[in-house]
């Protein structure tokens, strides 16, 4: 993570702009900083400064731009400009206060002479450079007192990759620019520790620290081209019309394929990349990893792709290793761990990868002793025990009695079994009462999807209304253009108080494209209407959160992220299981929008 100090001089004339802003009649406290307003041939102009200033710098010479436009050369700005190499960024510098183009000159300046100073790049080929640059616009005063590194105090005032923040400590000025949120996969908290750190500051013992936030104008300018590609969040804006059949289609199979790149000849999957440190993590889960086989499947039977129904079926073949007969119950297995804690969503999600299958009949025997091990776990009351012994447990009600129902109601599509229209009948009441009490975000998903399946089988209206209770809950907490002002947020989920929307809007997603149709086949007509548009947002918010070859343009090896699925807009964390469940979202999507 990359936090600009300035140096001496740059600090003094800084802390000038800061404080005036912070300080003046015409900018109160509670006002929105506004990112600097600049046309697309403006920004082509300060990117050719940027390229010919280093170019002269590397000769030798200090550049002088001749023409330079009005609007440039009037309200005093700073700039930063970084630049990049094959996603490593090689330099930056910082310049200003001054006119556009001579901040943006200066700032070149300074990032040329880094890159002669520590010898980064030969003179031949900087022309390969990515050109980054963001404007900085007037900082305004954050208004919260009080410690704000305490975890979650700024969410409501400082919006991650679209705020910059600035300390004015006691030892100076550090700014931290919207765009090393993106790039260096750092939440806000930590942001704003490091932000405390580098000034030397305690905010709850200084009361003269002050905290600022403010905007900048954002682009890139890739290798040898004259076109730039404008950012906000660091993204670039999917538009509503992109859900359409040709642009679902393409973001399912772009996913499925990154999916399967992602598989290792075992069947599991690398975990999680972290495109902003180019590592994978060490994190695993082996329910997720069944989730991901799963999709795969789903993909597969849906698609016809021998990729995607290989990689289910390497993924089934490991997962089949922890086949483990139960001796209390004829006919009847669950999956095991190797520590034990034999957790009953691994069993749906892998009995779920062999319903899914193309060729789901080569597995009937398997999946039979595996929905007999679910069923045995239910009891009277309705609930599930959550773990196969010795590990008897009933944590994770949010998640895997939901999974369970899921698993068995893709079973009853392929062989009707009256033991499950009973595990059904039993679970609603208390799951409803349960949800009705907690009313958690996760629980819903996988519920929705189960009795969806399970309401056109069984006829039961009351399957129907608990759908619909779920699936009204979420449409209500969904952002629109009435309760959000960013477009690249739009259609996106903020199931959690106070929280912002993220990955698990694809999970949603896959909730509400089932209630859709389940809304269309028992003729609720308004509801129908209410939740395709609510598909069709969330949609977008999750096609917004694919990576694209536009957006990997600090990506070291962009291979490893194009296609990916982020964790939020600004954290491009890329778990399988956010590839998963936004890989089966659209499908359905798809499905329900264009039958």
């Amino acid at each position: 993570m990359t936090a600009f100090k300035l140096a001496s001089a740059s600090v003094s004339a800084l802390a000038t702009v800061l404080l005036y802003t912070s300080a003046a009649a015409t900018v109160p406290e509670s006002a929105e900083p506004t990112a600097p307003s600049l046309s697309e041939a403006h920004r082509k102009h300060l990117s050719r400064i940027v390229r010919r200033t280093v170019r002269d710098t590397f000769a030798g010479a200090e550049y002088e731009p001749g023409y330079v436009p009005a609007a440039l050369r009037e309200s005093e700005v700073e700039v930063v400009v970084q630049l990049r190499d094959s996603g490593y960024l090689l330099a930056a510098g910082v310049g200003g206060p001054a006119p556009a183009a001579k901040a943006t000159r200066d700032a070149a300046a300074t990032a040329a002479k880094t890159l002669i100073d520590d010898k980064l790049i030969a003179r031949e080929r900087i022309h390969e450079l990515l050109i980054e640059i963001e404007v900085v616009g007037e900082a305004v005063a954050v208004p919260f007192e009080g410690d704000w590194t305490l975890p979650g105090v700024l969410d409501p005032l400082i919006e991650p990759g679209v705020h910059g923040m600035a300390v004015i400590g006691s030892r100076g000025i550090v700014r931290f620019c919207p765009s090393e949120v993106f790039t260096s996969d750092v939440v806000l908290g930590a942001a704003l520790k490091r932000l405390a750190r580098e000034t030397h500051s305690d905010p709850g013992q200084l009361p003269g620290t002050r905290l600022m936030r403010f905007r900048t104008a954002h682009w890139y300018q890739s290798p040898g081209g004259d076109d730039i590609v404008s950012l906000q969040r660091g993204l670039t804006i999917v538009p509503q019309s992109a859900v359409s059949r040709r642009g679902l289609d393409d973001a399912v199979a772009s996913i499925a394929q990154y999916m399967a790149y992602r598989q290792l000849d075992s069947g599991l999957f690398t975990y999680q990349y972290e495109a902003g440190l180019d590592r994978y993590s060490g994190d695993n889960s082996l329910i997720r990893q069944a989730g991901a086989t799963a999709a795969m499947a789903f993909h597969a039977r849906r698609s016809g792709k021998s990729a995607s129904q290989g990689a289910a079926d390497v993924g089934i073949r490991y997962h089949l290793q922890g086949l483990t007969g139960i001796p209390e119950v004829e006919g009847a297995a669950f999956i095991a761990t190797a520590d034990g804690a034999n957790p009953l969503g691994l069993t749906a999600m892998v009995c779920a990868a062999m319903a899914q299958h193309p060729d789901a009949e080569r597995f009937e025997d398997t999946r039979a002793k595996l929905v007999n091990g679910m069923l045995w776990l239910q009891r009277p009351a309705g609930l599930f025990v959550t773990a196969f012994p010795p590990a008897e447990q009933l944590a994770a009600q949010d998640y895997f009695p939901g999974e369970a129902l899921h698993a068995l109601a893709l079973e009853y599509e392929h062989e009707p079994h009256a033991r499950i229209l009973e595990a059904f009948a039993r679970s609603i009441d208390f799951y409803r009462e349960y949800f009705r009490h907690r009313q958690a975000p996760p629980f819903i998903s996988w519920q929705v999807q189960a009795y969806a399946a399970m309401a056109t089988h069984s006829k039961r209206k009351d399957y129907a209304d608990y759908v619909f209770e779920l699936s009204d809950w979420l449409v209500a907490r969904q952002l629109d253009e009435s309760n959000c002002r960013w477009p690249e947020l739009i259609g996106g989920i903020a199931a959690y108080k106070g929280g912002r929307a993220d990955v698990s809007t694809a999970s949603y997603l896959e909730a509400l494209a089932d209630a859709l149709s389940l809304a269309r086949r028992v003729g609720d007509a308004a509801r129908a209407k209410r939740y395709e548009a609510a598909v069709r947002k969330a949609a977008r918010f999750v096609m917004q959160l694919q990576v694209r070859p536009e957006e990997a343009y600090f990506v070291r090896s962009p291979r490893d992220a194009i296609g990916g699925i982020r964790r939020t807009p600004t954290l491009n964390l890329l778990r399988i299981s956010h590839c998963q469940h936004a890989l089966v979202a659209l499908i359905k999507t798809r499905d329900a929008l264009y039958p």
